[in-house]
């Protein structure tokens, strides 16, 4: 049988927490080992669902900066909302990996922000506005969908 990746981190878990943390001494090598352990966790949580969370939170993201698009047209934003959507819709014609994902989510995420800014900078302006609240909206989400990645992990009782 072939263990699948969340087997084999908590294994290498186990065996650093039974095998190598009883043993170490040291104060500095115990707290990387803490930490080792933390981020094991933190990737056992995270592997299984980090592929299919970004292809969702990409598709919302290109729903919503073509929205953006279709609203604010012939603005300075254009260019990077249209190569973004060309991108996006490039990446949904194959298999992506999990990186490629990942890295149009980070591209996707920087228009996000140059958007926030334009739109903050024009909150007067309904269409602006509009979209302002859209892409808070769309943040909300994003952090609903990354929030298992994080928590218990990264809070809770230290080690």
């Amino acid at each position: 049988m072939k263990p699948s990746v969340e087997q084999m981190l908590e294994a290498a878990q186990l065996a650093l927490r039974e095998k190598v943390a009883t043993v170490v001494t040291d104060q500095w090598a115990a707290s990387a080992l803490r930490s080792v352990d933390v981020i094991l966790s933190h990737l056992q949580a995270r592997v299984p669902v980090e592929g299919p969370m970004l292809f969702e939170d990409n598709r919302d993201l290109a729903a919503v900066l073509g929205e953006a698009a279709a609203a604010l047209p012939g603005t300075e934003m254009a260019p990077a909302l249209a190569a973004f959507a060309a991108e996006e819709a490039e990446l949904a014609q194959t298999y992506p990996s999990v990186n490629a994902l990942s890295d149009l989510n980070i591209r996707g995420r920087t228009v996000l922000d140059d958007l926030l800014i334009f739109c903050h900078a024009r909150r007067e302006d309904p269409a602006a506005a509009k979209i302002h609240d859209q892409l808070r909206a769309y943040l909300n989400r994003h952090l609903d969908r990354e929030r298992p990645f994080f928590f218990p992990t990264f809070v809770g009782r230290p080690v």
